[in-house]
């Protein structure tokens, strides 16, 4: 139960951060179909949230009887899709600086 609570958290966090902006400039018309970058941020994401929750959760001191708790099992939910929110925002911000950097733009 906790690993399926966990997985479900971190690949809702980083859907999440992946869909809103491909809708946002879908709306806005700055583009007109899914481009695949969308994927491979997404994928790079999963692997090290998935691995940045694998490492942290464990931490926590609860029973496994206690997983089955609805606020137990809500804060394991929040942490991974912290994470997985979390590091797709990394590595997308991260590209994005890198990208102006390159092409000698001014950087915020």
């Amino acid at each position: 139960m906790k690993i399926a609570v966990q997985l479900l958290g971190l690949f809702l966090g980083v859907f999440m951060r992946t869909w809103v902006p491909y809708m946002r400039k879908l709306k806005q018309g700055k583009i007109e179909k899914f481009d695949k970058k969308f994927i491979k941020f997404a994928l790079g994401s999963i692997i090290l949230s998935g691995v940045s929750v694998l490492l942290i959760i464990p931490q926590y001191k609860e029973s496994e009887a206690e997983i089955t708790d609805l606020w137990m099992a809500l804060k394991v939910f929040a942490t991974a899709f912290a994470f997985g929110y979390g590091w797709n925002t990394v590595i997308n911000e991260s590209l994005k600086w890198n990208e102006k950097k390159s092409l000698g733009e001014k950087t915020d």
